[in-house]
């Protein structure tokens, strides 16, 4: 802050305003702005430094501590527009460039959080703080190998420092890189013993390995110093989930929604909890993704069967399927805010269809022995199979690659060239049952193979949900990753040899090679994360043996 002997004269104002009077110990209403601001009374530091910014126009320190003032307050354009004037009026302060960098940031101006950064480096080369920050920007950017190597120069200059080893552990995540993620973040745990987000991370990762006795070890500690730790208990429940302890896995599902109730909170009628339902409404509604409804969809004749007049809100897609296999149940598309229909006071229950498992699979036992539940259309199932088929007798296998979960789509998904070993065996006719725009994929398979692909224009199951179902049943198998085409097969009861990733999934479980969900599936696992082809090598082995069941 400026000296009070440098204060510029000024001359007196025209009519009545007065300059304000001079202050009188400016340090002392400096130091008072910074403890206000410390204490987190931002109101009072906010009134206070105005009063120096009046006093002292162009003080960098005055504007370094009224730009920190407004990124805490949230006014992220406010603190970039002040630190941006500070940093020109005192171009050689790195600690300013550093200020304007995190503004920068927090405004989703990323290339110029970028600028202020390196420049701050520029400036104060090693400090590692900045090294972090540009980390942050870069991670950001979508740039995760140079974000990683950023933050290990922060931590070469600052060993040990928690945020910046999960910080890198979070990146090194991001590039699947899960081994040096966790040493990451026991780094971490070392410095920080109790901190249970340090903790969640470690389990996180472990998990992602497979290393379900050490996760499940490092999740038990996060919770034992913070039980309501949302995103440590999620994990402890997908453990649940994958170790077949049922009961207690539904009873932590509710985690999932994490705050984000708008849906939860839109329906007016009282929670079902498992009570009897015989002669009562209850409204299931939709939730996830479209993938998550059919499988969750298992359990509606279940409520069926229990006397329970059912209206189940679902993806538009779904409803002329779903009205084949569930004669009596209303459904309704799902929309947000929900139609009227599903707001009716009168109705008994709700629910979402998540939530029936909690009530109605709370073990193995409880799972029905139905080898399907959904019913697709007849005739287009037997136009589609003799178009496929033409005149012959093969064996129409459908295939599919790619998953888009957001979450863990990447981990799911393969190159569709990784099943060309799939391809040489004869008597076989291959259908592409993958959404999405896969013409340049599926030419390259039939160039390395020179197998024809079946790619049948009409069926579009991102618009044309029945249709989809009709195609998928009219196949002898599917061979596929884990997304929304294995859910249809396994509820048609269809048969399908489903890929997974070394990366658990709570659905799939744990060690297992077939599903309570659907009777129909099998399951062929990674061995190493990230490595295909000896999943590819066990479909290949086992394909003989599908076709001599057909015949």
């Amino acid at each position: 802050m400026a000296n009070s002997k440098e204060r510029k004269k000024t001359t007196a104002k025209k009519g009545k305003k007065k300059k304000p009077k001079p202050l009188a110990d400016p340090k002392a209403l400096y130091d008072g702005a910074v403890s206000d601001f410390q204490a987190g009374r931002i109101k009072q530091a906010e009134i206070a430094v105005a009063r120096l910014a009046q006093e002292f126009p162009g003080d960098p320190g005055v504007m370094q501590l009224q730009g920190t003032i407004a990124l805490q307050s949230g006014d992220a354009e406010r603190a970039a527009a002040v630190f941006r004037e500070a940093v020109a009026l005192a171009p050689q302060m790195p600690g300013l460039c550093d200020l304007l960098g995190t503004a920068l940031l927090e405004c989703g101006r990323l290339e110029e959080a970028e600028t202020a950064y390196r420049r701050a480096l520029n400036l104060s080369v090693g400090d590692a703080g900045v090294f972090n920050n540009l980390g942050n920007v870069l991670k950001k950017q979508g740039r995760p190998e140079d974000a990683r190597d950023a933050y290990r120069e922060s931590l070469r200059l600052r060993p040990g420092h928690v945020a910046t080893e999960l910080n890198l552990g979070n990146v090194l995540e991001d590039m699947d890189d899960f081994e040096e993620a966790a040493s990451a973040y026991r780094r971490a745990a070392v410095v920080a013993p109790d901190d249970p987000e340090t903790l969640r991370c470690l389990g996180r990762a472990l998990l992602a390995q497979g290393e379900l006795d050490q996760s499940q070890a490092a999740i038990v500690r996060a919770l034992d110093l913070d039980p309501d730790h949302p995103e440590a208990r999620e994990i402890m429940g997908i453990h649940h989930f994958l170790r077949g302890n049922l009961k207690a896995a539904w009873e932590i599902y509710d985690v999932r929604w994490r705050g984000e109730t708008e849906r939860l909170d839109a329906f007016v009628q009282a929670p079902w909890s498992g009570e009897p339902i015989k002669g009562k409404t209850l409204l299931v509604w939709g939730e996830q993704g479209i993938g998550d409804e059919v499988s969750f969809a298992g359990m509606v004749p279940d409520l069926m069967a229990q006397g329970a007049n059912v209206i189940l809100e679902c993806d538009k897609r779904l409803i002329p399927l779903y009205e084949r296999s569930f004669p009596g149940v209303d459904c309704i598309p799902r929309e947000t805010p929900p139609v009227p229909g599903a707001l009716n006071p009168e109705i008994d229950f709700q629910a979402s269809c998540g939530s029936l498992g909690r009530w109605l699979r709370p073990d193995f036992e409880s799972f029905p022995a139905r080898k399907s539940y959904l019913v697709a259309d007849e005739d287009r199932r037997r136009a589609l199979r003799a178009r496929y088929l033409d005149g012959s007798e093969d064996f129409l296998i459908g295939i599919a690659w790619r998953s888009v979960n957001p979450r863990n789509g990447r981990h799911k998904s393969m190159p569709v060239t990784a099943l060309a070993p799939l391809m040489n065996f004869p008597g076989t006719r291959f259908v592409n049952l993958q959404y999405g725009d896969t013409e340049g994929e599926i030419t390259a398979l039939e160039k390395e193979t020179g197998v024809a692909i079946i790619n049948d224009a009409d069926i579009d199951q991102m618009t044309d949900m029945d249709g989809f179902a009709a195609q998928v049943a009219a196949l002898d198998l599917i061979v596929s990753v884990s997304n929304t085409t294995v859910h249809v097969a396994g509820a048609l009861g269809v048969p399908a040899w489903v890929m997974l990733s070394k990366k658990p999934m709570w659905r799939w479980m744990a060690d297992r090679d077939d599903s309570p969900w659907y009777p129909s599936l099998k399951l062929f696992r990674q061995s190493q994360a990230g490595v295909w082809g000896d999943v590819i090598e066990r479909v290949g082995a086992a394909l003989p043996g599908a076709f001599g069941a057909k015949k």
